[in-house]
């Protein structure tokens, strides 16, 4: 059976000890944010995720798509004009004439023929204004489908600032918690030299020690994933450091709900983009029906024709002559004025307008659907706000009494009134306390932000 030297034991256990410790201390400092790095504002991030971030960036994009499509060409207005050049090269090679008239041997004729065509409908039931103003709305929903994406991602930018607080905030705590369990282990080897401790109460202690070393460990990747994914919606390379200027510190709004839904009726970009869609959907009836009444429309054009007949090889009969090389030049020009009218198509027009109807009232009950889905939305943000309202006041409450008791009791420890395992259960206690604070914090920041995005104020959250 090995043995080990007392004293080798307390030598290993010591520097155990001071290499997590230094460890642990590395790892701060290598996230902790240099001092010459100007701070970041949440308004400076959220500017910088306006600018960055790519989401907005694609909807940018399709918005100016969009914009493209919004003319009179593309809604038929204009006529359609071709032009064209047909250039033609023939060899005849007449073995026996059909005629006697015809002649004999071999024919090459050269042809040049350009020519232009306009055609353009002059009357289609006012389809072409329908279409330009579909196309106004199309332009418009697209804008609001911007809106939405650049609320959401103003939203997410919001959360991930406050989520990165939160964890510095709980490394901040944990770090602390470290610190008290380090300067009771070294409390506790004093009374051991002094006879006062016991093996057991050390290795107690050393357990508490390791424990809130391996949370702080842990509690450094957190911070740092944090900061990765704020960086990511901000655009910019994932491992840039942070530095954040504002604190943690929920801010209290008087909400009231009448006036929050009269908000969101108003504002509410979701529902605003579904009030276009519902636009689109009464405009495509309209267009549907076009097909129920003449068309007119008018096709100018001409061409030219320029060819070369090379005789030379060509024999005629009777008292014909060789005319060698015959050039001819014709031209052609024309304007027709078409009206026609669909008498039946086996009633497809018909169902073409019923089924347009039917997505109008499709498209109704969607819009309807929708606001009652965003009341419920809005009743359920607004019902968690007040209750992270109160929340955070008893948790405030709460880690107040559990630091009073930490200090209460540390001089009890140093004093020899309570044992190591009454001061762990306030360290726990206090820990608990203060992670729950921090979170109850971050909870009503994030009910407030959603309760926003809700109403359609979010934008001016920047301002």
């Amino acid at each position: 059976m090995l043995s080990m030297n007392p004293f080798t034991m307390k030598n290993g256990l010591t520097n155990l000890i001071m290499k997590i410790g230094l460890y642990v201390a590395i790892i701060i400092i290598g996230i902790a944010p240099l001092h010459a790095q100007e701070s970041l504002t949440l308004a400076q991030a959220l500017e910088l995720g306006l600018d960055n971030n790519f989401g907005i960036k694609i909807e940018k994009e399709r918005v100016a798509i969009s914009k493209n499509n919004n003319n009179w060409g593309e809604a038929g207005r204009m006529p359609l004009l071709n032009v064209g050049i047909n250039q033609n090269n023939n060899i005849n090679d007449i073995i026996v004439a059909a005629s006697p008239f015809q002649p004999t041997g071999q024919i090459i004729s050269n042809n040049l023929n350009p020519n232009v065509n306009l055609n353009w409908v002059i009357f289609e039931s006012f389809k072409v204004n329908m279409n330009k103003s579909k196309l106004a709305l199309l332009q418009e929903q697209s804008a609001g489908n911007e809106a939405i994406v650049v609320e959401n991602t103003m939203q997410a930018i919001i959360l991930a600032y406050y989520t990165v607080l939160l964890e510095e905030e709980r490394l901040d705590v944990l770090q602390k918690v470290l610190t008290l369990s380090h300067d009771k282990y070294n409390m506790m080897q004093m009374r051991k030299e002094l006879g006062n401790a016991v093996t057991f109460d050390i290795l107690q202690v050393k357990n508490n020690y390791l424990t809130d070393s391996t949370n702080l460990i842990r509690q450094t990747l957190n911070v740092k994933n944090a900061k990765r994914n704020l960086n990511l919606l901000l655009g910019q390379d994932v491992e840039k450091r942070l530095d954040l200027a504002d604190s943690l510190k929920a801010y209290y709004n008087e909400y009231s709900f009448d006036e929050l839904y009269t908000k969101l009726s108003a504002n509410n970009n979701t529902l605003q983009n579904q009030y276009i869609n519902q636009s689109i959907l009464k405009n495509e009836i309209n267009i549907q029906k076009t097909a129920l009444f003449p068309r007119l429309s008018i096709d100018v054009g001409g061409n030219y024709t320029a060819g070369v007949t090379d005789n030379t090889n060509a024999n005629f009969k009777g008292d014909f002559d060789n005319l060698g090389s015959v050039s001819t030049q014709t031209g052609f020009y024309y304007a027709n004025f078409t009206l026609s009218y669909t008498l039946f198509n086996g009633g497809r027009v018909k169902r073409q307008i019923k089924n347009a109807k039917i997505n109008e009232q499709i498209g109704q009950l969607q819009l309807e659907d929708m606001k009652l889905s965003l009341k419920n939305d809005l009743l359920s943000a607004y019902d968690l706000y007040k209750l992270r309202e109160e929340l955070i006041a008893i948790s405030q409450e709460n880690l107040e009494t559990a630091e009073l008791n930490l200090q209460i009791g540390s001089e009890k420890y140093k004093n020899g009134t309570i044992n190591s395992f009454n001061y762990r259960d306030l360290q726990v206690n206090y820990l608990n306390s203060a992670l729950s604070f921090l979170q109850a914090n971050y909870d009503l920041i994030e009910s407030n932000t959603e309760l926003m995005r809700l109403a359609g104020e979010i934008l001016d959250v920047q301002n």
